[in-house]
């Protein structure tokens, strides 16, 4: 009688604890739709993300489990700190885990890249990179054809042959692959992990990533060379099916062996163990989650934006020759009868806007984007065109002392020595104009010591 009784408590104490977890799951799933929708790029990557999701989770729950415990109080006391999107995101996203998996179930950890891969997070960090990768890859092309007896010449992302010129740009097909050949990869990695009962752990799942990145390089270096070969154009049946056969040849078939591989070499054995086992269903320190959870609403609810957390107070900024006006996020706008000037404040850890973003995001087209050296200064070019509109900008990130269009340089400085950059984007109606009013602005040296209160 008495241990009917117990197993009658323990059941009912496992029901309570199930619908606890429901309704904290309730909660985040409400509060995703109120934030993920203005977050979230809905391209094909996500809906594909998406059904991927369900397949990674199914094949693999272990023994419930806290191990998310110490990110997802470090990612909430960040989203408290600092309430932007990206921080909330971050810290629903790791709390979610930790309450799936401390009420149901260790899951697989690829499904934490996968998530992160389609979001906004992974998309500022890999826009880093991309336009010195693309320059990297336009350079690099016409140095092997060259070496090949062509006559080749990069400037920028176009490169020129016999006539024929090819631009190595962010819409290209190739490019974009990269976040569907990641997916596929963690879509793999789970089914291998299953059939073989062996799980990677955080570090290797790490080197797949790079690994994979690291193909999709090379598969793209390759297609650049076969497309300027064949003139296969844009918009062309040859050009897309050069870039899937870069794709499949290059970096899917090799990524298949090398999982394999990898998880056969490295792979523990407890994906065997937890599935075999029976599971029961419970939430493990509710008050923890409860606590987590008011803690998420409050940072939600005083929600803000970046450009609010990080104003800047330096709107005195004064250039002889043109006239100022303050836009929303301490944004300076400068222009005369010639040019146009913004100064954008940049912190050290938010995305930039540069032309690529913000221009382009307007309607406007590049059509080529290369790196010049002004006055000992490297700074970025580009010809921006609308219909029968064109405008000749170029860009740099400047905190009076430093000038720099490497990523990682400048923003390393601003965190190292405390200071605000600012992206300095000029814009004229031709290139003459274009290098003047660059040339004159870095002789005036519009940021000094004064600005920053020292």
């Amino acid at each position: 009688m008495l241990p009917d009784l117990l197993m009658g408590n323990t059941h009912a104490k496992s029901l309570s604890q199930a619908w606890l977890a429901a309704l904290i799951g309730l909660f985040y799933a409400g509060s995703a739709v109120w934030l993920v929708p203005g977050y979230f790029a809905w391209d094909w990557n996500v809906y594909l993300a998406l059904a991927i999701i369900p397949v990674i989770v199914l094949r693999y729950r272990g023994e419930r489990s806290v191990r998310y415990l110490i990110p997802a109080i470090v990612a909430v006391i960040l989203a408290i700190l600092l309430p932007v999107k990206t921080a909330l995101f971050t810290a629903m996203l790791l709390a979610v885990l930790l309450l799936v998996e401390s009420s149901w179930g260790k899951v697989n950890p690829v499904i934490l890249f996968l998530i992160l891969l389609v979001s906004p997070v992974c998309k500022h960090i890999t826009r880093l990179f991309e336009l010195p990768v693309r320059l990297w890859l336009s350079e690099q092309a016409a140095n092997v054809l060259k070496a090949c007896g062509k006559t080749a010449l990069a400037v920028g992302n176009q490169i020129a042959v016999d006539g024929y010129e090819f631009a190595v740009d962010p819409a290209c097909a190739g490019l974009n692959m990269l976040v569907t050949s990641l997916l596929i990869c963690f879509l793999v990695i789970a089914i291998y992990q299953h059939k073989l009962g062996k799980a990677l752990g955080f570090i290797h799942l790490l080197l797949l990533t790079i690994m994979t990145i690291a193909l999709n390089i090379v598969s793209n270096f390759l297609r650049i060379l076969m497309l300027v070969l064949f003139k296969a154009m844009p918009d062309t049946v040859m050009h897309d099916a050069i870039g899937l056969l870069c794709l499949t040849l290059y970096v899917l078939m090799p990524i298949l062996y090398i999982i394999q591989l990898a998880i056969r070499r490295f792979g523990s054995d407890g994906i065997a163990a937890a599935v075999s086992q029976q599971k029961s269903v419970g939430l493990l320190y509710p008050l923890l989650h409860f606590c987590l959870l008011i803690a998420f609403t409050c940072a939600a609810y005083h929600r803000t934006t970046v450009d609010t957390v990080y104003r800047p107070a330096q709107t005195s900024i004064q250039v002889a020759g043109y006239q100022k006006s303050v836009l929303p996020g301490g944004i300076l706008k400068l222009h005369n009868a010639s040019a146009l000037v913004y100064l954008k404040p940049t912190a050290f850890y938010a995305p930039e806007h540069d032309p690529t973003v913000c221009w382009v995001g307007s309607g406007y087209r590049f059509k080529s984007v290369k790196k010049e050296k002004v006055d000992g200064v490297d700074i970025y070019t580009g010809v921006l065109e609308k219909g029968h509109d064109r405008i000749y900008t170029a860009w740099w990130f400047d905190d009076g002392t430093s000038r720099s269009v490497d990523q990682l340089h400048w923003r390393w400085q601003a965190l190292k020595n405390d200071k605000l950059f600012y992206l300095i984007n000029v814009n004229t109606a031709n290139q003459t104009t274009l290098r003047t009013a660059v040339k004159q602005l870095l002789v005036k040296n519009i940021f000094n010591l004064q600005f920053y209160g020292n």
